[in-house]
């Protein structure tokens, strides 16, 4: 109880310095807050573009079917493989015809042109793994071509995993900025009251006792930084998507990110425990200079 009260007095005490450090924590949410936004739509994005990526096998006309099964079996129970699908040639065209002027070329032929094919998709695209999957291709019988994008294909994986990559470094130097921030802020607290903690050194108070409350401070301005941070990033967003749904037509509350369940909810509870980790952490930080007595 002690260690409580010593925070409402410090409270009471500091109010200035504690609208600055619980300021300063909802700004690091909004900045924090939007990185995380941007982050998960860039996944999205990244993670559509690999889904189009695919490998496609087409079979020279007239291939024992009985054959092309026992290919198939065997892609389907490699570990880099996530799905096989083959498709006849009937199939294709039935897809094809859908658009007019496909089916204008398609008519000009006596019979289907099209070739059966395999559609192959892979758990993770790397060359290597690309590699592996075309060198067994290559040693099949029956397989009239194989389509898969080649050096355009490996390049554009090495630039998503660049922009994996550059995501990744970003958001690591945000958290520690955040941190140092936060710390700093918190630091200039203590510098405040270094005469009441020279006090309770003087009478014997336990150095759990003076950390603790800075501590308990730091995680409540991260629980209302947190808080704030989200009202304030909520109102931005909102007004964002509303100015481009009006500018552009385009509208994007439908995206997961954007909607109810995730922004409103999800988002709310991942921004208040990110404001508590903050001030908590923040708060370590800066009680290294008080030292045992």
């Amino acid at each position: 109880m002690k260690v409580f009260k010593e925070v409402f007095l410090n409270f009471k005490k500091s109010g200035f310095m504690n609208l600055i450090s619980v300021g300063t924590i909802a700004i690091t949410i909004i900045i924090l807050g939007s990185y995380f936004i941007a982050n998960l739509a860039v996944n999205h994005f990244l993670s559509r573009v690999e889904n189009k990526i695919e490998i496609v096998v087409f079979l020279k006309d007239g291939f024992a079917a009985e054959k092309m099964k026992n290919t198939i079996t065997e892609l389907e129970s490699l570990n880099e493989i996530e799905d096989v699908k083959f498709i006849s040639k009937y199939d294709a065209y039935q897809e094809f015809v859908k658009d007019k002027e496909i089916l204008t070329i398609l008519q000009s032929f006596e019979s289907n042109p099209l070739p059966d094919s395999i559609k192959i998709k892979l758990k993770e695209y790397t060359p290597k793994n690309i590699d592996k999957i075309i060198n067994i291709l290559k040693s099949k019988e029956g397989i009239e071509e194989i389509q898969y994008g080649g050096k355009e294909i490996e390049n554009l994986l090495n630039i998503l995993n660049v922009i994996k990559i550059i995501m990744i470094v970003i958001g690591i130097i945000f958290i520690i900025s955040s941190l140092l921030v936060v710390s700093n802020i918190i630091k200039l607290t203590i510098y405040a009251r270094r005469q009441d903690i020279y006090i309770f050194k003087m009478v014997g108070a336990t150095n759990f006792f003076i950390k603790m409350p800075f501590i308990l401070e730091g995680i409540i301005h991260g629980f209302f930084g947190g808080i704030i941070g989200w009202v304030i990033l909520y109102v931005i967003i909102n007004i964002l998507l509303t100015e481009i749904k009006k500018e552009t037509g385009l509208d994007f509350t439908g995206f997961y990110v954007f909607t109810p369940s995730f922004f409103s909810l999800k988002f709310l509870i991942e921004t208040i425990i990110a404001g508590i980790l903050l001030g908590f952490f923040g708060s370590l930080l800066s009680l290294g200079n008080i030292k045992e007595k």
